[in-house]
């Protein structure tokens, strides 16, 4: 995958910022679905699938919401991932 380097000036992203029940309904989530999720969010740049870096979570009306930026372009995407 290719990031354009003015939009990523570091090589590291940052660590995911969660409120704490935003941290309590991802940990519920297995692994192998919390990457899934982040393999596919909707870029409205890119037009397709793509996956979310430097992302922070939130609980907004009891579902997880994911914000951040399309690791491709560097516009800001959000998942929202519904509570059960």
């Amino acid at each position: 995958m290719l990031y354009r380097k003015e939009l990523f000036p570091m090589t590291i992203f940052q660590f995911p910022q969660f409120s704490p029940e935003a941290a309590k309904l991802w940990e519920e989530i297995p692994v192998e679905f919390q990457e899934e999720i982040l393999d596919n969010v909707f870029c409205s740049h890119c037009r397709d699938a793509v996956r979310i870096v430097d992302y922070s979570g939130s609980v907004v009306s009891g579902d997880l919401r994911l914000k951040g930026n399309c690791a491709i372009c560097g516009n800001q995407v959000a998942r929202l991932v519904e509570g059960s």
